[in-house]
């Protein structure tokens, strides 16, 4: 079970994991690399705003929700991923760390979650997405209790990719750019 403090705690995880710590906030060469042809997930025009009894703190300004009360997650105005690939004995690391949310879901009675993530590269052809930790875990939001959904996930090729979590039927899709993380960000 892992316990976080504050939701602007898990907005900043929910871009990067701390094993491949590429930035989730591109510095201008990091955002020119980004091709017009990968549509990244856009600020929706009419904002996605959690439930109140949720007691989200607000996201820092360039991040915002995405979804419905049936499934969502928060985004970032530019989502650039770093990536770094398997190397023996790290088989287990992740590109980035997902927390998802839902209406009813109760970490007490569904300890591993029921959401299933898949990935696919909308740029050229490469291997499904891993979950190299396993099935989605939980993460405690606040001091009530209050649980979010937790997936690690691992891109195995950098790309245009389209991240999709299934609880149950009720779906949720964003698209982000992966490219190899810079030296030093690995």
């Amino acid at each position: 079970m892992i316990v976080l403090p504050s939701v602007f705690i898990l907005a900043l995880a929910a871009s990067t994991a701390p094993e491949q710590q590429g930035s989730s906030q591109p510095s201008a060469r990091q955002a020119s690399a980004v091709p017009a042809s990968c549509h990244m997930t856009p600020r929706p025009a009419t904002p996605f705003i959690p439930p109140a009894h949720y007691n989200l703190e607000r996201l820092p300004d360039d991040y915002f929700w995405i979804g419905s009360e049936k499934l969502w997650t928060s985004a970032g105005e530019r989502m650039v991923w770093g990536w770094v690939p398997h190397r023996p004995g790290h088989e287990q690391d992740l590109t980035a760390k997902v927390f998802w949310f839902r209406v009813g879901y109760s970490w007490h009675t569904d300890p591993v979650p029921k959401i299933k993530v898949t990935g696919r590269r909308l740029d050229g052809p490469a291997p499904p997405l891993m979950l190299p930790q396993g099935p989605a875990t939980h993460a405690i939001i606040d001091k009530s209790g209050r649980g979010a959904i937790l997936t690690g996930v691992y891109v195995p090729v950098p790309g245009c990719w389209e991240i999709t979590g299934d609880y149950e039927g009720d779906k949720l899709s964003f698209v982000v750019w992966v490219e190899p993380a810079k030296p030093g960000n690995e």
